[in-house]
């Protein structure tokens, strides 16, 4: 099969402001080769240098755009690998655009829900997720969008802690029942920022199985 023929499937990244979207976006470009040759060469450098590749400078042309009001709802960027073709929507995470997001997402095969998982309060008797996130899941289910991957992301910075992300799956499997939101969800342990569980299994989260 070639990349002209390939089957196109159509996403979107959502989640509160920070949660590594922009992080995933870029790792997903540098891994899939789709960049150009000074992009790749720059981030080559830095991991050379033992500096940590800034991945999310590679979507501040989004960023541009929607400072100027060129694509204030959302942004797209495209990739292929030789079995499949992805236009990702690059929604807001800001509060006063989450309406925005049902621009990208009204078209979605799929969503890729980002939680921080040093952003989630454990605190309390069970985790308690940012509000971003319970907004996002609930346009998803009005829109009624087929399939939600949830990756909780930056687990590097807490050690890939395996209870911490048990918690957090659970709490969103709650907050999943309590909206009614009936897409098929996949839960996935990453690091946007290390590569973890991105294109390859990460031997970090041994206990991780992959997705059913």
């Amino acid at each position: 099969m070639t990349v002209a023929s390939a089957p196109l499937l159509r996403f979107i990244t959502a989640g509160s402001v920070d949660d590594g979207k922009s992080t995933l976006i870029g790792r997903l470009l540098y891994d899939s080769k789709t960049l150009l040759t000074d992009q790749i060469d720059k981030l080559n450098r830095a991991t050379e240098n033992g500096e940590t590749p800034d991945f999310a400078s590679l979507t501040d042309g989004l960023a541009a755009e929607r400072e100027q009001g060129i694509t204030i709802d959302v942004a797209y960027r495209y990739f292929a690998t030789p079995k499949r073709k992805f236009i990702i929507a690059d929604t807001p995470g800001h509060e006063q655009y989450t309406r925005n997001m049902v621009t990208g997402a009204s078209t979605a095969d799929a969503a890729i829900v980002l939680i921080d998982a040093t952003r989630v309060d454990f605190s309390g008797s069970e985790p308690v997720l940012l509000p971003q996130t319970k907004r996002h899941s609930a346009i998803l289910k009005l829109l009624g969008c087929p399939n939600v991957i949830v990756a909780v992301n930056k687990l590097d910075l807490l050690d890939f802690d395996e209870t911490k992300y048990q918690a957090i799956t659970a709490a969103y499997r709650k907050l999943a029942e309590q909206i009614g939101l009936q897409a098929q969800i996949h839960f996935l342990p990453i690091s946007a920022l290390k590569g973890d569980n991105i294109v390859n299994a990460s031997s970090q989260t041994p206990w991780y199985q992959g997705l059913p």
